[in-house]
Formats: C-alpha cells, structure tokens, sequence
C-alpha cells in the first residue's frame, strides 16, 4: 500500500527534479544544475508549491536507468507528492523508456508534471519523448558523419590519442617527444632485449617512470595495449567501434575493416620492429612455461591435412595396468609425448584414423629433413641468387597505382557526403552512392594489402635466409648440438608448413624461395620413409 506523508489541508506538495547530461554541460541549452534549481524554486514559490523532495543527477535523458530518477518514482509511488516540477520536460525523459515508466507512476498515482521553461501536455508527453529520441538519433548519425569525414582529411575527430602523441592546433596529431620514448622503450624492450609483457612492467614502474594516466601503475595489459597498437607503426584507425544508446545503457558495437578510416601518425617504430614484437607476443603467449609444461619441438607448426587444425601436444603422465583382477598405476618418467589432432579432440572431427602421433619420432623425422637441408647451404645459396635476380616484378608500381585509385574513390566520398550536407542530394541517393563506393573501396584495399604483404613477406624472407646461409656454413655438422629452444627458433624461420595426413604420412614445405614459389619436400629420405609415426602400446586410444 502507497506510504502516506502528513501535510497542511490545501497545500500542493512539489518534488524538484534537475538534470545534466554530463559533467562539461555537453547540452544545446548549457543550463547548469544549479539554475535549473533556483528557476524551479521560484516558480514553486510563485504557485504556492511546498518543496518536499529534490533530486538531482548526472545521466543520459534516454535512459530510464538513472539512480534519482527511479528513486523519485518510487517517492511518488508511496504518496511523498502531488506534483514532478522539471526546469524542462526532456529533463525528465528523451526517450520512449523513461517516458512509459514516468508515465505509469504518474497516472497511477495522480502526481501532476509541470515544467518552468515549457508547457507539458499529458496526452503527448510520450509521444514527444520519442520524437526527441528520434532527433537525438539523427544528431548522432549527422555528428557520426562528420568526424569520419574530419578523419578522412587526417584530422582527430576524438579527444584522446594513444600514449607517446599529443593532438595539435589543426586536430592533427604530433609526437610526444616525453612520451614517445616510453613508447620506444617498451618496443626495445620487447625485441631487443627479450622481455615479456610483465617484466617490462615491472622494469618501468621500478624506476618510477609514470604512466599515460597519473596516479596508476604500469601492469602487463598496459604493455601489451603499446606492443599490439598499430598507430606506432604510422596508421590510426577511426571508426573500429560503434556506440549505441539503449535503455540500459551505451552499448559497443565492433565494425567491419571495411568501416574504419585510416589516419596517419607519425610513426615511432619502424615496420619491421613492429611486426617482430607481434611475433613474440604471439610466440610468448602460445609458449610460456605457464601454458606447457612439457617442451614439444613442433608446437603450433604441424597440421591436420584431413581437417586444417594445428596437432596440439599432448602428454601421458600416467599409466594404468589390469593384472590378476588389481588395477596398477604407474607414474612415467619421462612421460610420453603425443601430437594429438585438435579438430578430434575439442570438435570430435572423425578425421583421422589414429587421433595420436608419437612426438619422439615425429620431430625426429622433421628435424632431421631439415638438417639434410642446413648442411648443404649450397642448396639455400642458389635459391637466394635466384631471388636476387628476381626483381620486384612492377610491384611498386601496382602499390602506387592502388594507391592513387584508393585516395580518389575516397575523395569521391568525401564529395557525396558534402553533397548530402548542403542538401544538394538526398539520403537515398547518399545511400546508393556511398554502397558502391564502400564495395569498390572494400576491392582496393585488399588488392593493396596483398601487394603489401607480398612485399613485406619477399623482403623478410631473402634477409633472414641470407643470415640462416652464413649460420649454416658456420655450424655445419654441429645442428644436433642445438637446445630444444635453438632448433624450434630455426623451426619457425625455416619450416613454411607441415602436414599429415590421415595415413601419417608428412609432408614438408620450407621457405626457400626458388623462382617465386616455395620448395615443397612432399616426401622424406628413402632412409627414413619406413619410420610410421601412429599409435604406439599404451598410447591414449591404443
């Protein structure tokens, strides 16, 4: 039953009820909270209204979800009450929630809305908290448009850039020298120097070098948002995300790569250290002593011909044997390696005949195929003359030509949206213009991302088989003597794919690049071609 309060015979009882958007005063009318309270006062004041509650808050006018909002409808509920004094009626509510819940305690409840500035009509209020929802949302979609076309011309449409850049007078971006050497250093940290996420983070905050954001500390999630943001190899993308407001609140939408504008900043490293730190990321992640406990020579590089997925290590620690009606456990040491099919064991793919490979001999057989290689550098010594030979083959000139034709269908963009804003096309004809051009922008820039993955994969490759040449010739018959950890290194350099079939048959492809393409060792040695390479006694599934 609604609660009661006590008051004088013939007196109205008025609750109060300010709001702001947010803390700057983000709001056309830029009225403060105080002045929404003094022009409320006295206009209770002027009609004999006795102030009996107040509530004031921070909050968005679409959202019914809003602490003193939902705290004056249960005030209301219970009879504290007769009339909601707003300075404004999309103070209450610019939105259809907030409106339908408003509302319904209103007309329950016979408390009255009235508002100093406009007049409020009880038979429309909801209908015009939905048009005011409706402005809202074009006012967002027009402002939406022109910060993606401010990023098109390289300008910063946001208030925040990453750490280590500053934005200047023109909204573009420039170097923050201070900053930017952090930066540097995580990077050097990361390559040069070996270096996890963790234990840079620790480096920085043990000398008391201060973070983006005063006040907090350096942690690993900090370091790993440096080393896997491209904007510090030169490219910023705006548009990654999409807000959107609901009854619950702003909500976060991922878009499509085809949506983000590009802006350039200035780099702070160059490519090649860049892609070299996503490298050991990648690699650090994967191969932590946290995530294998045992070492397996060809972890995440052998696959499953028949369904595509790695073959993952597996590990038996254990052993159980059925004797004269007892079961015996037995502890293995060393225990056993498998390489299991991951497409059998999480998704239960019947792909395979034998589920489990024997680790021992399988990275014997890899190892070895790849040692017959190293110690004939001659072999590595022709495949790189003939790349030398093999000159880019008119691929700058298809960058720069991409190039040239991706900048034009974007400036033709850019005129469509100015169009559209002068009102000189329609939104229908904005939307056609703008589908075609999406698709053609969309065809260019994967063309580009080819030819650039081309020129980055060609580069990195003659440079790093050029030194593998010089390590080859150095070590000669000393590749056995190799760690664990040296043989896997020279694994992921060398090894360009391995697969095995359902039969266990392997075949080898290593990145040596003879006439543009790759060699492929489909079969191994005739000495080692008889070495089967499935189940074994006591093998899980065996």
């Amino acid at each position: 039953m609604p609660g009661t309060n006590h008051h004088l015979p013939g007196t109205r009882r008025a609750a109060i009820y300010a709001r702001v958007s947010d803390k700057s005063q983000a709001e056309d009318d830029k009225t403060s909270i105080a002045e929404q309270l003094s022009d409320m006062e006295a206009y209770c004041e002027e009609r004999d209204l006795v102030i009996t509650a107040r509530y004031q808050e921070v909050g968005r006018g679409w959202s019914k979800s809003r602490p003193e909002f939902q705290r004056m409808l249960a005030d209301a509920a219970s009879g504290r009450f007769d009339t909601i004094v707003c300075w404004k009626s999309d103070r209450l509510s610019r939105g259809m929630y907030p409106a339908a819940a408003l509302m319904e305690v209103v007309e329950a409840h016979g408390v009255g809305l009235e508002a100093v500035m406009d007049a409020i009509d009880m038979k429309t209020f909801g209908l015009m908290a939905a048009i005011g929802k409706i402005e809202l949302d074009n006012f967002r979609e027009r402002s939406s448009m022109g910060k993606r076309g401010a990023a098109r011309q390289g300008r910063i449409p946001v208030n925040h850039v990453p750490d280590g850049y500053r934005i200047a007078e023109a909204r573009t971006p420039e170097v923050d020298e201070e900053r930017a050497e952090v930066v540097r250093r995580i990077f050097r940290h990361s390559v040069h120097d070996g270096m996890g996420a963790a234990t840079i983070a620790q480096a920085l905050e043990a000398e008391g070098i201060p973070t983006a954001r005063p006040g907090s500390r350096w942690h690993a999630a900090q370091v790993n948002r440096v080393l896997r943001n491209e904007v510090y190899k030169g490219t910023w993308w705006y548009g990654k995300i999409r807000h959107t407001a609901t009854d619950s609140g702003m909500r976060r939408h991922g878009q499509p790569r085809e949506r983000w504008v590009r802006v350039p900043f200035p780099p702070l490293v160059d490519e090649e250290i860049w892609e070299r730190a996503q490298v050991l990321r990648r690699r650090r992640l994967t191969r932590s002593p946290r995530n294998t406990k045992t070492f397996h020579l060809l972890q995440h590089l052998v696959r499953c011909s028949e369904c595509g997925m790695l073959m993952g290590p597996n590990v038996v620690r254990r052993q159980s044997v059925r004797k004269g009606g007892k079961t015996y456990r037995y502890e293995l040491d060393p225990p056993r390696r498998y390489y299991q099919c991951y497409g059998m064991r999480t998704h239960r793919l019947r792909c395979r005949e034998h589920p489990v490979i024997r680790a021992d001999r399988l990275e014997e057989l890899v190892w070895s195929e790849v040692r017959r290689v190293l110690e004939q550098p001659e072999l590595i010594a022709a495949a790189l003359a003939t790349l030398e030979l093999d000159q880019d083959g008119g691929l700058a000139e298809e960058v720069a030509r991409t190039e040239r034709e991706l900048a034009g269908v974007q400036r033709e963009e850019d005129r469509a949206i100015r169009l559209y804003v002068t009102g000189k096309i329609t939104e229908k004809q904005l939307d056609h213009q703008r589908r075609f051009i999406s698709e053609t922008l969309e065809r260019l820039r994967a063309r580009l991302d080819e030819y650039r993955e081309r020129e980055s994969a060609r580069a990195g490759r003659g440079a790093a088989l050029e030194q593998v040449v010089q390590w080859a010739r150095s070590v000669g018959t000393g590749l056995d003597r190799l760690a664990g950890e040296e043989r896997r290194e020279l694994l992921d350099l060398l090894l360009e794919d391995a697969t095995i079939d359902g039969e266990n048959r392997v075949t080898l492809t290593l990145a040596i690049p003879t006439d543009g393409e790759l060699v492929p060792i489909a079969e191994p040695e005739p000495t080692t071609r008889s070495i089967r390479c499935g189940r074994h006694p006591g093998a899980p599934g065996a």
